[in-house]
């Protein structure tokens, strides 16, 4: 009797993770920009519970791993430069191509940084922005414009947009970890709550919504690094000066007892 690996189940997300992304560079080719789009989409969702399931049946391996980042270089890497390329950065010959190559080329660096260093996550944020959310963002774009633009790319928008993307990969700004949970204080249901609002909205709304909660998401991550940043400056600043003042009344201290050594010696 073949016995079946718990492994297989969470796997079988990874295998269509990379179907989607797969069959999203045939309605590429098509000109079908839109289901392009949603194949895209579709992977990111199989993406998101593929380690969920693996967890739950307890069946995480290594090979999981490795094989979940080669499916993402797939669906959120090739798929999306297919993608835009086709869209509409073949019109501009050799520079096309490389904007276009950008989300394949930072978005597999960010990959492996990540499965090397194993420094890119934690259990509250990530380091970089992470690949499918840069997918995301490039493919709620082309959707949007396709239906309320009559299909428009506004190539300087477009191009910004690649080249952010996919720096912000190969970056150190924090992006949050979305977490459903109701145990936390406060704030963090407050947060939950605000989160289960917007996605039954964008539930009804797809096209006109996700790029804006995708601009929402990667600018909350560029405030908040910043803040920490500036933060942290201060308080080093802080710690700075606090030691040379410190320095300078223990030097000051010293030039008092030397005088009043000196003026004993010379009573004496």
């Amino acid at each position: 009797m073949i016995r079946i690996s718990r492994s297989v189940v969470p796997n079988s997300f990874t295998v269509g993770n990379m179907l989607f992304g797969y069959l999203s560079m045939f309605f590429a080719v098509e000109k079908d920009f839109v289901m392009a789009a949603w194949m895209i989409g579709l992977a990111a969702f199989l993406d998101a519970v593929d380690g969920k399931v693996a967890r739950i049946t307890n069946s995480s391996s290594k090979f999981g791993v490795e094989y979940d980042s080669l499916a993402d270089v797939v669906s959120f890497g090739v798929a999306p430069s297919f993608l835009i390329y086709h869209f509409y950065f073949n019109q501009l010959d050799n520079v096309g191509f490389l904007f276009s190559f950008m989300p394949l080329l930072f978005g597999s660096i960010r990959l492996a940084r990540f499965n090397v260093q194993l420094s890119g996550f934690t259990k509250t944020h990530f380091s970089g922005l992470p690949i499918p959310a840069a997918a995301i963002t490039i493919i709620s774009y082309i959707v949007l414009v396709e239906r309320y633009f009559d299909g428009e790319p506004f190539p300087r928008v477009l191009m910004a947009l690649t080249a952010i993307v996919s720096l912000l990969m190969v970056s150190n700004v924090r992006y949050e970890v979305a977490k459903i949970s109701l145990k936390g204080n406060t704030r963090h249901k407050i947060i939950l709550a605000f989160l289960l609002i917007f996605g039954i909205c964008i539930l009804f709304f797809p096209n006109m919504l996700i790029f804006p909660a995708m601009l929402l998401y990667i600018g909350g991550g560029l405030i908040k690094t910043l803040f920490m940043k500036t933060s942290e400056r201060r308080q080093k600043y802080k710690e700075k000066r606090s030691q040379r003042s410190a320095k300078k009344s223990q030097n000051k201290t010293e030039q008092n007892e030397n005088v009043e050594s000196k003026q004993q010696n010379d009573i004496e």
